[in-house]
């Protein structure tokens, strides 16, 4: 299939402009479905590209959110609060770790797909 002009081209000087090709109205056009290599063609043409602060902000979520949980996860009062609970960590330190990075990646699971994962309309 070659591309054909109904209009001859033009030579103008360097900066000039003058309208060559065909009116959009008269281009033609068929009435087939786009196939799906087409489609994915045109979504790559077409995808909104996003800035570097648009990545920093999107990629800094995550260490915001286990930089919080760390520092919330740390304190005393969370030990106590825990050791309360479950006295068994009371007699072992270990068991006192596993059971907040247990409850901290539950947290995170929690916020990273429930709460983040809701698109802003």
């Amino acid at each position: 299939m070659s591309v054909q002009y109904t209009q001859p081209m033009s030579h103008s000087p360097v900066g000039a402009i003058s309208p060559v090709g065909d009116p959009i109205a008269q281009l033609p056009i068929d009435q087939n479905q786009p196939s799906n290599t087409e489609l994915q063609i045109i979504d790559t043409l077409f995808t909104k590209h996003r800035g570097t602060m648009d990545v920093i902000a999107e990629e800094s979520k995550d260490a915001f959110i286990v930089t919080i949980l760390v520092i919330v996860f740390s304190l005393s009062q969370v030990d106590a609060f825990v050791m309360k609970f479950l006295p068994i960590t009371d007699k072992s330190p270990y068991i006192l770790v596993l059971v907040k990075g247990l409850v901290a990646a539950a947290l995170y699971w929690l916020v990273k797909h429930f709460y983040l994962s809701r698109k802003s309309s």
